[in-house]
């Protein structure tokens, strides 16, 4: 049995109307991370909205069963952001003829009001088929793929009040259903795992990396069988961690201009098949 699976990340969509009429952008980080916004990071993502509708038109013309999607939708987690988002993110997921699965980012979850925000708005789009396997969290989540695969979800992103810190951390309890979860029969079996996060497995930076990559990859070590999938780093790439035959894909940013990416694979039993989706005459197609 074959399947088609779509791995997005970073969109960035721009402000809405309305979006800064609220005392939350008052919040210290929020405000420098504004004047960022303006002078360097903004332009590099203004055109976010026509890349969403592109990546609309690509799925309407190559249809997918799963999308994946590993967060940043947002700039600064604001409530205006987060009722804009979603809609048009619930549009996206439902191209995915047979379900999708998604984890925030940490522009989604800017501050800590963030967090009920995307709980409120952003949760509701993505049901877990093992829901009973999820964390006071809300993760990890489960979707099963056909008989031979199946998509793992775990969050990543937290909050962080100094505006220099950017760093994620999976939480204790989320790492330890996680390897419940990988230990469960009907999951080892499968052909393919496909592991979800938002910031890079083998990136333990302090400020932009994941705190706790270390003892992510401890968990992982000796299952081969394993996909891991992410975004963060606004540039696509994919190797194998090293030692092992397990392969890595950064799916870099849909909407960043000059790098606008996506992955796609293609699951023929034991065969992945990787190709990039790369933006080019203000469309996406695949790469040669």
């Amino acid at each position: 049995m074959s399947l088609r699976i779509l791995h997005f990340s970073d969109v960035h969509l721009p402000f809405p109307p309305g979006a800064f009429r609220s005392p939350e952008i008052l919040h210290p980080k929020r405000l420098v991370a504004l004047v960022n916004f303006y002078l360097r990071r903004g332009s590099k993502y203004a055109d976010a909205l026509q890349k969403l509708d592109g990546l609309r038109d690509f799925l309407s013309r190559e249809p997918v069963d799963y999308l994946l999607f590993t967060g940043d939708s947002l700039n600064f987690g604001l409530e205006r952001e987060f009722t804009a988002a979603a809609p048009r993110l619930a549009e996206i997921f439902a191209l995915a003829r047979r379900g999708a699965l998604a984890v925030p980012g940490n522009h989604d979850l800017y501050a800590a009001a963030s967090l009920a925000l995307h709980r409120k708005y952003f949760a509701p789009l993505v049901r877990s088929d093992l829901p009973a396997s999820a964390t006071p969290t809300g993760f990890p989540l489960v979707r099963w793929m056909g008989d031979d695969a199946v998509a793992l979800a775990f969050n990543s992103a937290r909050p962080r009040l100094p505006f220099w810190d950017s760093s994620g951390r999976v939480p204790t309890l989320e790492l330890d259903a996680l390897a419940r979860l990988l230990d469960l029969p009907e999951i080892a079996a499968r052909r393919r795992i496909f592991l979800m996060t938002h910031y890079p497995f083998d990136e333990p930076g302090f400020l932009h990396g994941l705190r706790n990559s270390r003892a992510l990859l401890k968990l992982l070590r000796g299952r081969d069988n394993l996909v891991l999938l992410h975004g963060h780093n606004h540039r696509p790439y994919t190797h194998f961690l090293p030692g092992t035959p397990v392969p890595l894909y950064c799916a870099g940013s849909l909407s960043k201009h000059g790098g606008e990416s996506f992955w796609l694979f293609d699951l023929f039993g034991d065969a992945l098949n990787a190709r990039r989706g790369i933006w080019k005459n203000a469309r996406f197609s695949l790469a040669d």
